[in-house]
């Protein structure tokens, strides 16, 4: 009797412990399930990969190479290259103003004259005049001098009764000189242009290094901008795949009848939010795709613009050697924008000079020096309007020889003087330019101090987003150890649903701020690069 009872007592224990026993394994085996997950989701930035769109090629991309594409296809840079070669030809046209300038003139004119005296010599006259020649002036370089030559033709034929020579031929040649001695010898608009040209042409120089240099910029922080992106799609997608597998583990736990079923509603709330969140992220992939897209083409036909681009540079976590003094010193002696104000300056002096150049009185020196001669056949007439007797034959080169001959020269020198009276308009100008200089000369002292505070300010932001990217780092390893203890405490029954959420909500959030921190640093540390050179 007492060994059968012995017996039903074992089995009532065995009967007691078993449903528990089946119980308990039902429970950890879908939360080891969940917790196995979260030992497998090990998030390491810069591994996810673009979402598969159907229908496009996927390219990889390094930076290096998303920049070389951009310096060949972007249209801003492109645009800006036309602005050297328009500026050569504004320099080539104020050099024109210094090259000699050749002028031909060929006339002919007849002329008939009623006569109205016995002094005119015939009752009607006509006159045919036949005139050729060329001249040649330049302005020179040279304390601003200019040179002219003139030679001149003219052929005349007349039935007029007194004439002496008929054909008759005269040849003019003139040199002329004039030598400003005090307003327009050292500087005149025209030599003042010339040279704020050749400064402007440096100007635009650094405009295109500007241009391209913001242009570089840009796609860098493009580029970290869509890998991102891409990252933030595979922590929404991690999110919600762990979302869905506690979900799931719930789902066997109500069925078990170990949890109540109500407590599915929340789960089922994270997963509608995470789904949201997700949605949200590859909308923003999209964009950022699209905008890092822009900046590589040239049009929306190149086969590029259509693909998939996948970043495959690694963000680098070390922390670079951070020379603030030095990087300021750099910069001030040859960041684009306080160069350009250097060369503005430049150009202010000259305009400075010129409007100095014009309070001054005009005094010139002008010389010149001509030849003539006078050729054709030549006649004899007895009396006043007596029959024409030829003495000597002749033609166009007696007049050419008589200037080889110097038969007949004309110098001639003048002072020309002017000067106005009481504040003129040049003098206000002057005055003007004067404060101009003195306004650029303190922008100049406020880039440079604009300078100085920029770098300085982001030198300090590499070393503080540094100091933030370790952090965050730090952060999303706690944040991962607490939810997987949570998940332990929960799979004893000892937290709720509610306390996962959280903890998985809050790593999450971890990792995208670990995420931010990375792309902020490494935009801190080309912004650091870029203040350098540029603004």
């Amino acid at each position: 009797m007492n060994k059968q009872m012995s017996k039903m007592m074992v089995w009532a224990v065995v009967a007691a412990v078993m449903p528990v026993a089946a119980v308990t394994a039902q429970q950890q085996a879908p939360v080891g399930g969940v917790q196995g997950a979260l030992a497998q989701d090990q998030y390491v930035v810069g591994r996810a990969l673009p979402p598969d769109t159907p229908g496009t090629q996927r390219v990889d991309l390094s930076l290096e190479a998303a920049i070389a594409r951009a310096l060949e296809n972007n249209l801003d840079i492109a645009r800006e290259k036309l602005n050297p070669q328009m500026q050569d030809y504004s320099l080539q046209a104020a050099r024109a103003a210094f090259r000699p300038t050749l002028n031909g003139n060929l006339s002919y004119n007849n002329a008939s004259q009623q006569s109205t005296s016995q002094l005119d010599g015939g009752a009607r006259t006509t006159t045919q005049t036949t005139s050729f020649g060329t001249s040649m002036s330049q302005r020179m370089k040279w304390q601003g001098a200019q040179f002219s030559f003139n030679f001149g033709n003219t052929r005349t034929a007349t039935d007029n009764a007194f004439s002496t020579r008929n054909p008759n031929f005269r040849s003019n040649l003139n040199l002329q000189y004039t030598q400003p001695l005090l307003a327009g010898r050292t500087i005149d608009n025209q030599r003042n242009n010339l040279q704020t040209g050749e400064i402007q042409r440096q100007i635009t120089d650094i405009a295109l290094l500007s241009q391209i240099e913001n242009i570089k910029n840009q796609v860098r922080t493009a580029y970290w901008a869509l890998r991102q992106s891409i990252e933030a799609i595979e922590i929404q997608r991690r999110s919600l795949d762990l979302s869905r597998r506690n979900y799931d583990d719930n789902k066997t736990k109500v069925e078990v009848g170990t949890v109540a079923e109500i407590d599915l509603v929340q789960l089922e709330s994270q997963i509608a939010n995470g789904e949201q969140s997700l949605l949200a992220a590859e909308i923003a992939w999209r964009n950022a795709e699209i905008a890092f897209k822009r900046l590589l083409v040239g049009s929306t036909e190149d086969d590029f613009f259509r693909a998939t681009i996948n970043p495959t540079d690694l963000p680098s976590f070390e922390m670079p050697s951070v020379d603030i003094p030095g990087a300021v010193k750099n910069a001030i002696a040859q960041r684009a924008d306080i160069e350009t104000a250097r060369q503005n300056i430049r150009i202010n002096e000259l305009n400075l000079a010129l409007s100095k150049n014009g309070t001054r009185a005009s005094l010139g020196l002008t010389a010149s020096y001509s030849l003539a001669g006078v050729g054709g056949p030549l006649y004899d007439r007895s009396g006043l309007g007596g029959a024409a007797v030829l003495v000597e034959s002749g033609g166009y080169f007696d007049a050419l020889r008589s200037i080889a001959g110097i038969d007949t020269p004309t110098w001639q020198v003048g002072l020309n003087f002017s000067q106005p009276l009481g504040l003129s308009s040049q003098k206000a100008n002057h005055l003007r330019s004067e404060l101009s200089m003195e306004q650029q000369k303190t922008s100049l002292k406020r880039t440079e101090l604009d300078i100085e505070t920029a770098v300085t300010r982001a030198g300090l932001d590499v070393q503080s987003t540094y100091k933030q990217l370790l952090a965050s780092q730090k952060s999303r390893e706690a944040a991962e150890r607490t939810l997987n203890a949570e998940l332990t405490r929960f799979s004893v029954g000892m937290s709720t649903n509610f306390q996962v959420i959280s903890l998985q909500n809050a790593l999450t959030s971890a990792r995208n701020n670990e995420l931010t921190a990375t792309i902020r640093y490494i935009n801190a540390i080309a912004e650091f690069d870029r203040v350098q050179r540029i603004s």
